[in-house]
C-alpha cells in the first residue's frame, strides 16, 4: 500500500498553475528533478523580475493520501521567514512613532528580566534585538522539544514570563552577532504590550489591512484550515508531521504563508529598495536600513529580520538579500536582489539543506539569465 501511495504521489506531481510559458523551464526541470530525487511532496514556487510577478507554479499534492493538486495560493508554515514579518511590523511602529530603535529592554518590559542588571537591560534595544546581537540565548530553558517533531501546546505567556525572570545572557549585549529565535519572540511581546493587540491582530491590521499584502496568516481560522498543506519529516519524507503550534513564539517562526503572499510582500519590498536609491526615506519595507557584519563570513550581514550577501561572500555577483525557514517539514525560501528587481520565492511541505541549496541554485541561474539579457542588449 505504501508503495502504491508514493507510486501515485509521483504521477501527480504536475503543474497547478503557471503563466510564463517555456522562459522559466529550467526552473520547472530543476524543481521536478528535486522532487523525484528527494521524494518531497510539494513545492510551490513565485519569480519576480523588474520588480514584476514574472511566473508562478505549483507542484504536487495537499498530502500523500489527499492527492489533490495544490495552487499558489496553498498554505505553508513560514518558520523564521517569519522574522521579516516581525521586522516589518517593529518599524511601522516606529514609523509611527509608538517605538524606537533606541528604546530598550529596561523602559519596554520594566521589571520582568529579574536576572539580568538594569544596566545591562538598557542596553539591549530594539536595534540590538532584531539585529541578533543582544546575547539572549536561541531559546530558555522551558522552550522544550524533541529534534524532527513539531512543537505542540503552543507557549504560554506564564512561561514567557517565567523564562524573563531567570533568563541568563550567552554574551555582553553589542559585542557580537548570534542568531537567537528567543529575540524576536520578545519582540513580538513588546509588539503586544505597546498596542494592547495580539500579535496575529498586528500581522493582519498592517499586513493585509495597511500594506495589501494578502495570503500571510498569523493563525489558522474554519476559513484557511483547509488550504494548508501537509508537512512531512525532512529525515524521513514518508512520515506525516504537522504546523507548529509556537503560541508566543511565533512572531520568530510560526507564520502561514502561500507563494502568491510572500510575492506579493516581496514586490513592496523591492519597490521600497527603489525609493531608497532614488534618495526617498527608508520604510519599514526596507531590513538593511542599519545592516551589521555577522563575523562569519566576509561580506554576510544582518539587518533587521533578512541577511544580507554582498558580492564579497562569492554566493552571488550583487548584494542580495535573504531570510527563509524550516520547521522539520516546511521550509521556505525568500531570496531578491534590490538592485535587479529579481526574486525567487520557493515553498515546500519537506525542507531541509537540499531545498535551500535548490533556491540559492535558481537565483544564481536567474541573476546570470538577467546579466546575459542586459548584455545582448547593450551589445
Amino acid at each position: 500500500m505504501k508503495f502504491l501511495k508514493v507510486t501515485l504521489f509521483i504521477v501527480s506531481i504536475l503543474p497547478s498553475f503557471a503563466n510564463a510559458g517555456s522562459s522559466y523551464k529550467f526552473v520547472e526541470n530543476e524543481i521536478t528533478s528535486f522532487m523525484k530525487e528527494n521524494n518531497v511532496p510539494a513545492v510551490s514556487v513565485g519569480i519576480i523580475e523588474s520588480g514584476k510577478i514574472k511566473f508562478e507554479k505549483a507542484f504536487g499534492t495537499y498530502s500523500r493520501d489527499n492527492l489533490s493538486s495544490i495552487t499558489t495560493n496553498s498554505l505553508f508554515q513560514i518558520g523564521s521567514q517569519s522574522k521579516v514579518i516581525t521586522s516589518l511590523l517593529t518599524l511601522s511602529l516606529v514609523e509611527d512613532g509608538r517605538l524606537n530603535l533606541n528604546d530598550n529592554l529596561d523602559n519596554l518590559l520594566p521589571k520582568l528580566f529579574q536576572s539580568i542588571d538594569k544596566a545591562t537591560l538598557q542596553k539591549i534595544t530594539l536595534d540590538i534585538l532584531l539585529s541578533h546581537r543582544s546575547g539572549l540565548p536561541n531559546y530558555p530553558t522551558n522552550v522544550n522539544r524533541v529534534d524532527g517533531d513539531p512543537m505542540e501546546g503552543g507557549y504560554t505567556e506564564s512561561q514567557l514570563l517565567a523564562a524573563f525572570k531567570s533568563l541568563i545572557l550567552d554574551f555582553e549585549p553589542d559585542s557580537k552577532f548570534s542568531y537567537s529565535n528567543f529575540n524576536y519572540a520578545v519582540i513580538g511581546y513588546i509588539l503586544s504590550a505597546k498596542t494592547g493587540k495580539s500579535y496575529e491582530a498586528l500581522v493582519e491590521e498592517y499586513l493585509d489591512e495597511k500594506f495589501g499584502v494578502s495570503g500571510v496568516y498569523g493563525r489558522l481560522t474554519s476559513k484557511n484550515s483547509d488550504f494548508v498543506v501537509t508537512p512531512y519529516r525532512k529525515d524521513d519524507r514518508l512520515i506525516e508531521t504537522k504546523p507548529w503550534d509556537m503560541g508566543l513564539l511565533t512572531p520568530h517562526g510560526g507564520l502561514y504563508s502561500s507563494s502568491n503572499g510572500l510575492l506579493r510582500l516581496m514586490i513592496q519590498q523591492m519597490s521600497a529598495y527603489q525609493n531608497v536609491d532614488e534618495g526617498k526615506q527608508a520604510s519599514p519595507f526596507v531590513s538593511t536600513q542599519n545592516s551589521y557584519e555577522t563575523g562569519l563570513y566576509p561580506g554576510l550581514n544582518y539587518g533587521y529580520g533578512m541577511f544580507e550577501a554582498t558580492a564579497e561572500l562569492g554566493l552571488y555577483p550583487e548584494t542580495v538579500l535573504w531570510h527563509g525557514g524550516d520547521l522539520d517539514g516546511f521550509g521556505c525560501e525568500y531570496i531578491f536582489s534590490p538592485s535587479s528587481k529579481t526574486g525567487i520565492v520557493l515553498l515546500t511541505s519537506s525542507g531541509g539543506r537540499d531545498f535551500v541549496l535548490l533556491g540559492r541554485k535558481l537565483m544564481q541561474k536567474l541573476l546570470a539569465s538577467k546579466a546575459n539579457k542586459q548584455s545582448q542588449s547593450d551589445a
